[in-house]
């Protein structure tokens, strides 16, 4: 990214089911409060707990950051799957991109009185386009997007390929400030993760695909 980082608007991770786009979300959330930033993570398809697992494995510890409210999960999977919420009635958020919009909307004012820096991040929005009215979901994600960039403020949102049809990409990727994909490249008997800025609105990036692992430490790209 020429030395940059992601732009204010919403970025969409693309790419299959496993390719890596929560991890990547995960780090590049950690990383951000390690910059003395903030986050709100507002999860569709994974329960708290599992996030918070899920993030340990690499390190990226939580707890501490959670009780000093730099980190805040957003639970939109208990109310939806299990029909009653992991947190006990506190941080539960149904499967309403409308009521995603306010909450988000709420804390961006909120930030900005403060001025902080907030990343938001939204897993995923395929769960969204699965489960609630197609339009609707578009819409969200355009006006998200525009809401970020007003308050100057990076957003990530997750999105499986695979799950939806070319049109309704399509439609997501272009209401969006920028696109990151993700995929597996097969050449003979080796497959590879392979990455690249697909669409970065107003900024200087490099296009090419990249090699990419998960190992340990996280996603490690070759540059």
């Amino acid at each position: 990214m020429n030395g940059g980082s992601l732009p204010n608007g919403l970025t969409i991770l693309s790419g299959t089911s496993g390719s890596g786009k929560t991890i990547f979300a995960a780090q590049y959330a950690y990383e951000t409060i390690l910059s003395n930033g903030r986050v709100l993570w507002i999860t569709t398809e994974e329960l708290p707990s599992s996030l918070r697992s899920s993030m340990s494995r690499f390190g990226w510890k939580t707890d501490q950051f959670e009780a000093e409210e730099k980190f805040r999960i957003i639970d939109a999977v208990s109310a939806a799957r299990l029909g009653l919420s992991e947190n006990l009635g506190r941080g539960v958020l149904g499967l309403d991109p409308t009521g995603m919009l306010i909450v988000i909307t709420d804390q961006l004012r909120r930030v900005d009185s403060e001025n902080e820096k907030l990343l938001i991040i939204v897993d995923s929005i395929s769960r969204l386009l699965l489960s609630c009215d197609t339009k609707s979901v578009i819409d969200f994600v355009s006006c998200l997007s525009s809401r970020l960039e007003n308050y100057r403020t990076v957003g990530i949102a997750t999105l499986a390929e695979g799950a939806h049809d070319e049109r309704i990409l399509n439609s997501v990727i272009f209401s969006s400030s920028g696109t990151l994909r993700f995929r597996a490249n097969e050449s003979g008997t080796e497959r590879s993760r392979q990455f690249r800025i697909e669409t970065m609105r107003g900024q200087k990036h490099d296009g090419g695909w990249k090699n990419y692992r998960i190992s340990d430490r996280g996603f490690e790209i070759d540059v």
